[in-house]
Protein backbone atom coordinates (compact mmCIF):
# COMPACT_ATOMS: atom_id res chain seq x y z
CA UNK A 1 0.00 0.00 0.00
CA UNK A 2 1.18 3.25 -1.13
CA UNK A 3 0.09 6.92 -0.34
CA UNK A 4 0.95 9.98 -2.41
CA UNK A 5 3.89 12.05 -1.09
CA UNK A 6 2.45 15.37 0.21
CA UNK A 7 4.31 18.54 -0.72
CA UNK A 8 6.53 19.33 2.57
CA UNK A 9 4.57 22.46 4.03
CA UNK A 10 1.83 19.92 4.17
CA UNK A 11 3.48 17.22 5.48
CA UNK A 12 4.15 18.94 8.88
CA UNK A 13 2.78 22.85 8.87
CA UNK A 14 3.23 22.44 12.75
CA UNK A 15 5.86 21.10 13.26
CA UNK A 16 7.56 23.68 15.37
CA UNK A 17 4.64 23.21 17.72
CA UNK A 18 5.34 19.82 18.16
CA UNK A 19 2.89 18.36 15.80
CA UNK A 20 2.74 15.66 13.39
CA UNK A 21 0.95 15.06 10.51
CA UNK A 22 -1.64 12.14 10.24
CA UNK A 23 0.35 10.96 7.37
CA UNK A 24 3.49 10.34 9.68
CA UNK A 25 1.23 8.64 12.05
CA UNK A 26 -0.29 6.10 9.43
CA UNK A 27 3.34 6.02 7.94
CA UNK A 28 4.35 5.08 11.71
CA UNK A 29 1.83 2.55 12.74
CA UNK A 30 2.56 0.31 9.23
CA UNK A 31 6.20 0.33 10.56
CA UNK A 32 5.23 -1.21 13.27
CA UNK A 33 3.21 -3.59 12.03
CA UNK A 34 5.48 -4.69 9.37
CA UNK A 35 8.62 -4.73 11.80
CA UNK A 36 6.58 -7.32 13.91
CA UNK A 37 6.06 -9.19 10.92
CA UNK A 38 9.51 -9.52 10.21
CA UNK A 39 10.47 -9.79 13.72
CA UNK A 40 12.29 -6.78 13.51
CA UNK A 41 10.24 -4.55 15.83
CA UNK A 42 12.60 -3.94 19.48
CA UNK A 43 11.35 -6.38 22.13
CA UNK A 44 13.38 -8.06 24.88
CA UNK A 45 11.57 -11.31 25.80
CA UNK A 46 11.76 -12.32 29.29
CA UNK A 47 12.64 -15.99 30.85
CA UNK A 48 8.35 -16.21 31.53
CA UNK A 49 6.47 -17.36 28.31
CA UNK A 50 2.61 -16.30 29.47
CA UNK A 51 4.34 -12.78 30.72
CA UNK A 52 5.83 -12.55 27.45
CA UNK A 53 2.45 -13.35 25.67
CA UNK A 54 0.98 -10.81 27.67
CA UNK A 55 2.81 -8.43 27.03
CA UNK A 56 3.61 -8.61 22.96
CA UNK A 57 6.86 -10.81 23.59
CA UNK A 58 8.73 -8.63 26.31
CA UNK A 59 9.77 -5.55 27.38
CA UNK A 60 9.89 -2.88 24.49
CA UNK A 61 11.94 0.90 24.83
CA UNK A 62 9.29 3.98 25.44
CA UNK A 63 6.82 2.05 27.70
CA UNK A 64 6.63 2.18 31.35
CA UNK A 65 5.96 -1.40 33.45
CA UNK A 66 4.93 -0.75 37.27
CA UNK A 67 5.07 -3.39 39.67
CA UNK A 68 2.84 -2.93 42.62
CA UNK A 69 2.03 -4.42 45.86
CA UNK A 70 1.62 -4.44 49.35
CA UNK A 71 4.93 -4.22 51.56
CA UNK A 72 6.70 -7.74 52.02
CA UNK A 73 5.18 -9.38 48.59
CA UNK A 74 7.77 -10.15 47.08
CA UNK A 75 8.37 -6.87 44.26
CA UNK A 76 12.17 -6.53 44.79
CA UNK A 77 12.72 -9.90 44.44
CA UNK A 78 10.08 -10.09 41.40
CA UNK A 79 11.98 -7.26 39.82
CA UNK A 80 15.69 -8.65 40.31
CA UNK A 81 14.94 -12.12 38.83
CA UNK A 82 13.01 -10.54 35.78
CA UNK A 83 15.81 -7.75 35.01
CA UNK A 84 18.53 -10.74 35.90
CA UNK A 85 16.76 -13.23 33.42
CA UNK A 86 15.95 -10.26 30.98
CA UNK A 87 20.33 -9.61 30.43
CA UNK A 88 20.40 -13.13 30.76
CA UNK A 89 17.89 -14.11 27.61
CA UNK A 90 19.12 -11.00 25.57
CA UNK A 91 23.11 -11.42 25.61
CA UNK A 92 24.07 -10.21 22.30
CA UNK A 93 21.60 -6.92 22.53
CA UNK A 94 23.00 -3.48 23.72
CA UNK A 95 21.33 -3.21 27.17
CA UNK A 96 21.85 -1.20 29.91
CA UNK A 97 20.21 -1.64 33.44
CA UNK A 98 20.38 1.46 35.54
CA UNK A 99 19.19 0.03 39.08
CA UNK A 100 18.25 3.01 41.45
CA UNK A 101 18.07 0.95 44.15
CA UNK A 102 17.11 2.53 47.24
CA UNK A 103 15.95 0.21 49.63
CA UNK A 104 18.97 -1.84 49.57
CA UNK A 105 22.83 -1.76 48.20
CA UNK A 106 23.83 -3.31 44.55
CA UNK A 107 25.47 -6.05 46.93
CA UNK A 108 21.63 -7.07 48.54
CA UNK A 109 20.59 -7.34 45.70
CA UNK A 110 23.47 -9.58 44.26
CA UNK A 111 22.75 -11.63 47.13
CA UNK A 112 19.36 -12.58 46.13
CA UNK A 113 20.26 -13.19 42.75
CA UNK A 114 22.88 -15.14 43.73
CA UNK A 115 20.67 -17.43 46.29
CA UNK A 116 19.19 -19.21 43.08
CA UNK A 117 22.18 -21.11 42.27
CA UNK A 118 22.59 -22.95 46.00
CA UNK A 119 20.30 -24.25 48.47
CA UNK A 120 20.87 -21.37 51.15
CA UNK A 121 18.80 -18.69 51.89
CA UNK A 122 20.25 -15.50 52.41
CA UNK A 123 20.40 -14.85 56.15
CA UNK A 124 22.59 -18.69 55.96
CA UNK A 125 25.19 -16.73 53.80
CA UNK A 126 24.92 -14.17 55.93
CA UNK A 127 25.50 -15.87 59.51
CA UNK A 128 28.30 -15.53 61.21
CA UNK A 129 27.04 -18.26 64.58
CA UNK A 130 26.72 -21.39 62.00
CA UNK A 131 29.56 -20.60 59.74
CA UNK A 132 29.10 -21.73 55.85
CA UNK A 133 30.10 -24.17 54.22
CA UNK A 134 33.18 -23.87 51.97
CA UNK A 135 31.45 -26.08 49.62
CA UNK A 136 28.38 -23.65 49.74
CA UNK A 137 30.23 -20.45 49.47
CA UNK A 138 31.40 -22.24 46.20
CA UNK A 139 28.51 -22.67 44.73
CA UNK A 140 27.45 -19.29 45.61
CA UNK A 141 30.66 -17.55 44.32
CA UNK A 142 30.18 -19.34 40.93
CA UNK A 143 26.52 -18.01 40.65
CA UNK A 144 27.41 -14.59 41.55
CA UNK A 145 30.60 -14.30 39.03
CA UNK A 146 28.02 -15.29 36.52
CA UNK A 147 26.80 -12.05 36.73
CA UNK A 148 30.37 -10.28 36.19
CA UNK A 149 29.91 -8.80 32.89
CA UNK A 150 26.00 -7.95 33.15
CA UNK A 151 25.39 -4.11 32.14
CA UNK A 152 23.74 -3.07 35.85
CA UNK A 153 24.94 -0.28 37.60
CA UNK A 154 23.09 0.18 41.12
CA UNK A 155 22.80 3.65 43.10
CA UNK A 156 21.44 3.61 46.12
CA UNK A 157 21.62 7.05 46.88
CA UNK A 158 17.88 8.76 46.93
CA UNK A 159 17.80 10.58 43.98
CA UNK A 160 15.46 12.92 42.10
CA UNK A 161 14.06 12.89 38.79
CA UNK A 162 15.93 15.76 37.62
CA UNK A 163 19.36 14.40 38.64
CA UNK A 164 17.80 10.67 36.68
CA UNK A 165 17.27 12.42 33.63
CA UNK A 166 20.55 14.23 33.55
CA UNK A 167 22.43 10.95 34.51
CA UNK A 168 20.17 9.02 30.97
CA UNK A 169 21.19 11.97 28.95
CA UNK A 170 25.11 11.47 29.66
CA UNK A 171 25.06 7.64 29.45
CA UNK A 172 23.03 7.93 26.10
CA UNK A 173 25.41 10.40 24.51
CA UNK A 174 28.44 7.87 25.93
CA UNK A 175 26.52 4.99 24.63
CA UNK A 176 24.01 6.34 21.67
CA UNK A 177 23.27 2.72 20.31
CA UNK A 178 22.41 1.14 24.14
CA UNK A 179 18.77 0.87 25.02
CA UNK A 180 18.73 2.38 28.83
CA UNK A 181 16.45 0.27 31.41
CA UNK A 182 15.63 2.33 34.88
CA UNK A 183 14.59 0.22 37.82
CA UNK A 184 13.23 2.11 40.41
CA UNK A 185 12.82 0.76 43.61
CA UNK A 186 10.66 2.00 44.72
CA UNK A 187 9.06 4.98 43.54
CA UNK A 188 7.92 6.72 46.67
CA UNK A 189 12.12 7.19 47.75
CA UNK A 190 12.42 9.11 45.01
CA UNK A 191 13.35 12.83 45.76
CA UNK A 192 10.98 15.69 45.55
CA UNK A 193 10.57 19.45 46.62
CA UNK A 194 6.75 18.41 46.23
CA UNK A 195 4.57 19.08 48.92
CA UNK A 196 2.06 15.91 48.92
CA UNK A 197 2.69 12.22 48.08
CA UNK A 198 0.55 12.16 45.19
CA UNK A 199 2.39 15.27 43.66
CA UNK A 200 6.06 13.41 44.48
CA UNK A 201 4.64 10.45 42.36
CA UNK A 202 2.80 12.62 40.08
CA UNK A 203 6.86 13.84 39.65
CA UNK A 204 8.27 10.70 39.00
CA UNK A 205 5.55 9.43 36.43
CA UNK A 206 5.59 12.07 34.08
CA UNK A 207 9.42 12.15 34.81
CA UNK A 208 9.36 8.62 33.31
CA UNK A 209 7.02 9.95 30.13
CA UNK A 210 9.55 12.00 29.53
CA UNK A 211 12.94 9.62 29.28
CA UNK A 212 10.12 7.78 27.18
CA UNK A 213 9.61 10.09 24.75
CA UNK A 214 12.48 11.47 24.81
CA UNK A 215 14.89 8.66 25.15
CA UNK A 216 13.02 5.55 24.00
CA UNK A 217 13.88 4.33 27.72
CA UNK A 218 12.40 1.40 29.32
CA UNK A 219 11.30 2.50 33.34
CA UNK A 220 10.31 -0.63 35.36
CA UNK A 221 8.78 1.48 39.13
CA UNK A 222 8.10 -0.69 41.83
CA UNK A 223 4.89 0.63 43.67
CA UNK A 224 3.41 0.44 46.86
CA UNK A 225 -0.51 -0.67 46.98
CA UNK A 226 -2.69 1.11 49.50
CA UNK A 227 -4.44 -0.62 52.96
CA UNK A 228 -8.14 -0.34 51.28
CA UNK A 229 -7.39 -4.15 49.71
CA UNK A 230 -7.41 -5.37 52.95
CA UNK A 231 -10.50 -4.18 54.08
CA UNK A 232 -12.94 -6.61 55.34
CA UNK A 233 -15.83 -6.68 52.19
CA UNK A 234 -12.49 -7.44 50.08
CA UNK A 235 -12.63 -10.53 51.40
CA UNK A 236 -15.27 -12.07 49.01
CA UNK A 237 -13.27 -10.85 46.00
CA UNK A 238 -10.37 -13.00 47.62
CA UNK A 239 -8.49 -9.67 47.94
CA UNK A 240 -7.35 -9.67 44.49
CA UNK A 241 -5.85 -6.22 44.04
CA UNK A 242 -7.47 -3.12 41.48
CA UNK A 243 -6.16 -0.17 39.74
CA UNK A 244 -7.63 2.08 42.31
CA UNK A 245 -5.45 -0.32 45.07
CA UNK A 246 -2.66 1.77 43.50
CA UNK A 247 -0.69 4.32 45.69
CA UNK A 248 -1.67 7.90 44.10
CA UNK A 249 -2.88 5.70 41.01
CA UNK A 250 -4.30 8.92 39.40
CA UNK A 251 -0.49 9.61 38.20
CA UNK A 252 1.38 6.48 37.45
CA UNK A 253 -1.99 4.02 36.82
CA UNK A 254 -3.32 6.80 34.15
CA UNK A 255 0.70 6.93 32.67
CA UNK A 256 1.67 3.73 33.22
CA UNK A 257 1.28 0.90 29.78
CA UNK A 258 1.65 -1.80 31.98
CA UNK A 259 0.48 -2.40 35.55
CA UNK A 260 1.21 -5.97 37.30
CA UNK A 261 -0.07 -6.39 40.41
CA UNK A 262 1.69 -8.90 42.78
CA UNK A 263 -0.45 -10.61 45.21
CA UNK A 264 0.48 -14.07 47.45
CA UNK A 265 -3.18 -15.14 48.81
CA UNK A 266 -1.97 -17.92 51.30
CA UNK A 267 1.40 -16.28 52.60
CA UNK A 268 -0.75 -12.59 53.26
CA UNK A 269 -4.16 -13.44 53.45
CA UNK A 270 -4.61 -17.53 54.24
CA UNK A 271 -6.84 -18.32 51.29
CA UNK A 272 -6.55 -22.21 50.77
CA UNK A 273 -9.47 -22.99 47.98
CA UNK A 274 -8.86 -23.69 44.34
CA UNK A 275 -7.50 -20.23 43.65
CA UNK A 276 -4.04 -21.00 44.62
CA UNK A 277 -3.88 -24.11 42.99
CA UNK A 278 -1.91 -26.96 44.19
CA UNK A 279 0.30 -25.78 46.57
CA UNK A 280 -0.79 -22.51 47.78
CA UNK A 281 1.85 -21.86 49.99
CA UNK A 282 4.43 -20.54 46.95
CA UNK A 283 1.44 -18.96 44.96
CA UNK A 284 2.73 -15.89 43.48
CA UNK A 285 -0.41 -14.10 41.40
CA UNK A 286 0.63 -11.56 39.41
CA UNK A 287 -2.53 -9.58 37.95
CA UNK A 288 -1.37 -8.01 34.60
CA UNK A 289 -4.58 -5.19 35.63
CA UNK A 290 -3.86 -3.19 32.32
CA UNK A 291 -1.69 -3.63 29.56
CA UNK A 292 -2.12 -0.74 26.50
CA UNK A 293 -1.78 -3.29 23.79
CA UNK A 294 -1.40 -6.93 25.34
CA UNK A 295 -3.20 -8.95 27.20
CA UNK A 296 -4.88 -8.98 30.87
CA UNK A 297 -5.44 -11.66 33.22
CA UNK A 298 -3.31 -13.70 35.89
CA UNK A 299 -0.41 -15.00 35.41
CA UNK A 300 0.72 -17.98 38.32
CA UNK A 301 4.21 -18.02 39.63
CA UNK A 302 5.93 -20.44 42.24
CA UNK A 303 7.60 -18.29 44.99
CA UNK A 304 10.41 -19.59 46.91
CA UNK A 305 10.79 -16.36 48.66
CA UNK A 306 13.34 -18.41 51.06
CA UNK A 307 15.87 -18.13 48.32
CA UNK A 308 14.11 -15.64 46.12
CA UNK A 309 13.88 -17.76 42.93
CA UNK A 310 10.44 -17.08 40.95
CA UNK A 311 9.10 -19.33 38.03
CA UNK A 312 6.38 -19.50 36.14
CA UNK A 313 3.79 -22.43 36.86
CA UNK A 314 2.74 -24.46 33.92
CA UNK A 315 -0.53 -24.71 34.73
CA UNK A 316 -3.44 -21.99 35.09
CA UNK A 317 -3.13 -22.05 38.97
Amino acid sequence: MTHEKLPPELQDPFKDKGFKSINKAISASLHQVTDGMKGKRQVYPTKWKRLNKNLLGGLQPGKMYVIAGRPGVGKSAFSNQLIFDLLDNNKFKKLLVLYWSFEMPGYQQIMRAGAKGTSKQVSELLSVEQKLEQDAYEAFRKEVLKYAHYPIYFNNIPRNMEFVKNANIDITNKKPDHTIINVFDHSRLILSDKDSELQKLNEVSKGCMWLQAKMGTINILLSQLNRNIEQEHRAKAQYQPLLTDLFGGDSIGQDAHVVMMLQRPHDLYGITDTYCGENPLKLLAVHVEKNRDGLLGMIPYEAEMSTFTINERKNNV
